[in-house]
């Protein structure tokens, strides 16, 4: 039955649905053990929880997934406020051929990651537009990334590349939804987040942003303080991030 649904996780509530569709009188316990041993179910992190490897890998071999826990999680608890987030979410959307070697999640405020995702980046962030459904993930949105990278560089990395994937998600990012999350955020991510607009080509999406901003801005940095930057005065910014690029 596993191998007609071929399930990437299976949970114990999976197994105990499966035993009681079949007849049998296993317990779930000794029915996971016994998938274990042969080879069809292979043990995670995340309490109650096991990878299903179908016939067709030949072998006991994980599918590779990184995110495999983060998809238990959500399997046992779907309302977890968790998110592929920041340069995760980028590859995810496909605007960046370069994997993060760690993926990242964002967690919402006052939520404890479980040790389960420890093998993952998971940094605390409050994003507000909602997620979409990325391979049966929640995923950052492209103006959720664009906003968050401003808002924290120091997070986001891949910067060196960054020719490659802002622009294309910045423009896919439409001007009401960049500006939807970013309402409210401090304004040195507000500068930071119209500077990467202009920088991106969209300049529609920096007028916008520029609106937002109080009439008298503090100076902006946007990478290491110590190393020389490019001063921007629109936005009175220092780039050591992009300025050489």
């Amino acid at each position: 039955m596993l191998e007609l649904e071929q399930p990437t996780v299976v949970t114990d509530a999976t197994l105990a649905r499966v035993i009681e569709e079949a007849g049998s009188s296993l317990s779930v316990t000794r029915a996971a053990e016994r998938l274990v041993r042969e080879g069809w179910l292979l043990p995670l992190r995340t309490r109650r929880s096991w990878e299903f490897v179908p016939a067709s890998r030949a072998g006991r071999f994980g599918s590779g997934d990184r995110l495999i826990e983060l998809r238990a999680l959500l399997a046992h608890r779907g309302d977890a406020p968790v998110a592929v987030a920041f340069n995760s979410a980028v590859w995810a959307l496909g605007y960046s051929t370069h994997q993060p070697t760690t993926e990242v999640v964002a967690h919402r405020r006052g939520w404890r990651p479980p040790e389960s995702l420890g093998d993952l980046r998971s940094v605390t962030y409050d994003w507000r537009l909602p997620t979409w459904d990325h391979d049966g993930l929640p995923t950052w949105t492209a103006a959720t990334v664009v906003v968050a990278a401003a808002d924290r560089p120091d997070v986001h990395g891949d910067w060196s590349n960054a020719d490659e994937w802002l622009p294309e998600t910045m423009r896919v990012a439409t001007p009401e939804a960049v500006c939807a999350e970013a309402e409210g955020r401090p304004t040195a991510a507000l500068v930071r987040l119209g500077y990467l607009a202009e920088w991106s080509g969209c300049h529609d999406i920096a007028a916008r942003i520029e609106g937002m901003l109080p009439e008298r801005l503090p100076v902006t940095y946007f990478g290491s303080r110590r190393r020389r930057g490019r001063w921007v005065k629109r936005w009175r910014l220092y780039d050591s991030m992009l300025a050489l690029r």
